[in-house]
């Protein structure tokens, strides 16, 4: 039995045992906290929370669901509040969205199914159906929102609710989609966190989600409006197939089913370094404030009419029993290096550099900026790859992959989906792209994936350089970025000149 439960067993018993015998609970109570006294002395560390400095410490087993089962849906929304009020919060979120989705995670067609010509006209098919089904009035069920909207929308409610729900909507063809589908998404609050805990069928429900007896979800309890709306007055939850909902949030531990908002570790700081700067420009406002007070024995509305209002470089004659003094504003003093050093563990609290976080590249230079980029960059990719592509992503890519085969009669069997993540913005071009070209000469890196880490298609731009061969071979013409034609060029012309 751990300790835990034993403490709380035994303070029960004292309890019980109270009314009949005081003498033997109070017995029982010294007896207790001399063996709590002892147990305190026994610790080792100190990081175990045992002694004062480590009071406030919360000591407990919870799992990753009970963790945040109290907390969760709270904490979202005071961060949807900060979204809303805090400019930190705003910049967060929006620095956050721009850089793991920026301008959108593009899919590109990897074929599996032959190279003959009727498997590449299956092949574009299938390429212009997904491209056009991704624009906003056929992909988003409210028509607003095309694939890369989806995604930064997705990605945003992530970061400030903890978890997002994607859910699939069937659409009749005759409504003119190019697929059968549409893509709905919704806010955590949609989950029935009442349908929770043993269910009727032998599953078990975790706030809302249900889990089969081998640990698989399989449906998703959504309400059919959102509970802060007017229309959710009275109504109840449906139960959703899990195969029509992608439910994403970022894995923190192991067993977790739901997802915390981001802002959980710097709720509290973000919010009283508000109040703080609050307070300061208060400050300024009063210490930009000039006042005097004169002091006489008239009658004080009497002078008010006399004195009127003091103006820049004007000359004041008072009597011998009259005084003017003024007032000393506050000054404002260690401002602006308090700041900086709180927006640094809040930009550290979420996984941004200070200078992404806040704008402020002062005293940055390339060596730093590089640096910035090497810390940065492995949460980038950590949040595209896992989250986004592994959860979101890929979801989306079945259901135009299920679609695609209702529609065209095309098997998912022939081609899989690829994704490819937004370029990031290269510090130094000139030094970068001389970094990738000695990397493909010496073979640590391929063509296809340097295009790829560049957030390109390495299909897609093959077949613009062919196009362009072609286009320079029918037209005579070399350029600089043919670099075989233009050396041959240059052989021919230097032969020519030695000829003649």
């Amino acid at each position: 039995m751990s300790r835990i439960h034993e403490g709380r067993l035994g303070r029960l018993l004292t309890k019980m045992i109270e009314p009949l015998a005081p003498s033997i609970a109070l017995s029982r109570e010294k007896a207790m906290v001399q063996r709590r006294l002892l147990s305190a002395t026994m610790g080792n560390y100190q990081g175990a929370g045992r002694t004062a400095r480590g009071k406030d410490f919360r000591v407990n087993r919870a799992d990753a669901v009970e963790a945040s089962r109290a907390d969760a849906t709270r904490m979202s929304f005071i961060a949807r509040d900060m979204i809303r009020n805090n400019p930190r919060a705003v910049k967060l979120r929006r620095q956050l969205r721009n850089t793991v989705v920026g301008s959108g995670i593009r899919p590109s067609i990897k074929w599996l199914g032959g190279g003959d010509e009727a498997a590449l006209k299956r092949k574009a098919r299938v390429e212009r159906l997904i491209r056009s089904h991704s624009l906003a009035r056929h992909f988003d069920a409210e028509g607003l929102l095309g694939l890369a909207g989806i995604q930064g929308l997705s990605f945003g409610s992530i970061v400030s609710d903890g978890e997002v729900l994607l859910r699939r909507r069937y659409r009749k063809i005759s409504d003119g989609h190019p697929l059968n589908f549409q893509v709905q998404i919704l806010e955590a609050d949609y989950l029935d966190e009442r349908i929770d805990g043993e269910l009727a069928n032998g599953n078990v429900a975790v706030r809302g989600v249900e889990f089969n007896k081998i640990g698989k979800r399989v449906a998703y309890h959504l309400y059919r409006a959102h509970p802060g709306s007017r229309r959710h007055l009275y109504q109840s939850s449906v139960r959703i197939d899990a195969r029509n909902v992608i439910h994403a949030f970022d894995v923190t531990r192991p067993g977790q089913q739901r997802g915390v908002s981001w802002f959980a570790p710097i709720i509290t700081l973000l919010h009283e370094l508000q109040k703080y700067q609050d307070g300061q420009v208060k400050r300024q406002e009063i210490a930009s404030m000039f006042a005097a007070i004169f002091k006489s024995h008239e009658d004080g509305s009497q002078l008010e009419d006399d004195i009127g209002e003091l103006s820049s470089g004007s000359v004041m004659k008072i009597g011998n029993d009259e005084e003017m003094d003024f007032t000393d504003p506050p000054s404002v003093d260690g401002y602006e290096t308090f700041m900086r050093v709180t927006d640094r563990v809040i930009a550290a609290g979420v996984g941004l550099t200070y200078e992404g976080y806040t704008g402020d590249y002062t005293g940055v230079n390339y060596s730093s900026a590089r640096m910035g980029r090497m810390d940065t960059d492995p949460n980038v990719r950590d949040w595209q790859q896992n989250l986004m592509i592994e959860q979101i992503c890929h979801g989306l890519g079945l259901w135009m992959q299920e679609a695609v085969e209702d529609v065209a009669d095309i098997s998912p069997e022939e081609y899989e989906i690829d994704w490819t993540p937004p370029v990031r913005p290269v510090v130094d071009p000139t030094k970068d792209y001389k970094a990738n070209e000695t990397a493909m000469r010496s073979g640590q890196k391929s063509r296809r994936q340097v295009i790829k880490e560049s957030g390109g298609d390495p299909e897609a731009v093959e077949k613009e350089i062919m196009e362009e061969r072609t286009w320079e071979s029918s037209g005579s013409i070399v350029l600089t970025s043919n670099a075989g034609a233009s050396a041959k060029k240059t052989a021919e012309g230097k032969d020519g000149n030695a000829n003649g």
